[in-house]
């Protein structure tokens, strides 16, 4: 009985670290491409919600952007998993719509961090701003991820 206690926890960890290296590649990717930007400025921009607007004077501080966005990545993907091999296993069993609505359950938490860090007293992101938002975090990190822990799930 302890074994398998074990094994279920090492295969929730391993699948959230696997599911959020996935997801977080796939929508670095996509910002990239959305926005005409390097991974370099993407890793920066992350970086600037420590170390505010000197993360844009190096790109040295995309290192810390880079290491900042997987942890970040990897944190909400192995939330996913021990959700769905846990208590919310229909979350397994039903990827795609889990995944999308996941997607956007962490498009609105990063957006708040994100307003809280950048935008402030100054307003709430564009339309545009918004819409890619949903996109990258529903179809290139909700999602991916979803499918990839649902495999692990019943693989």
């Amino acid at each position: 009985m302890q074994a398998t206690a074990e094994r279920t926890s090492v295969n929730v960890w391993a699948a959230g670290i696997v599911a959020g290296v996935i997801g977080g590649t796939l929508i670095d990717t996509f910002l990239v491409f959305a926005n005409h930007a390097t991974y370099v400025q993407i890793w920066q921009f992350v970086a600037s919600g420590i170390v505010g607007g000197a993360a844009f004077a190096s790109p040295n501080y995309a290192i810390l952007g880079f290491a900042m966005h997987f942890a970040i990545s990897i944190v909400w993907a192995s939330i996913y998993a021990w959700a769905a091999f846990g208590p919310m296993p229909a979350l397994a069993r039903a990827p795609v719509l889990s995944g999308l609505l996941y997607g956007v359950v962490v498009m609105i938490g990063m957006t708040i961090v994100l307003m809280v860090n950048h935008v402030g007293a100054a307003g709430i992101p564009d339309a545009a701003t918004l819409v890619k938002s949903l996109i990258a975090h529903t179809v290139f990190f909700g999602l991916p991820v979803a499918l990839y822990v649902s495999r692990a799930a019943h693989g």
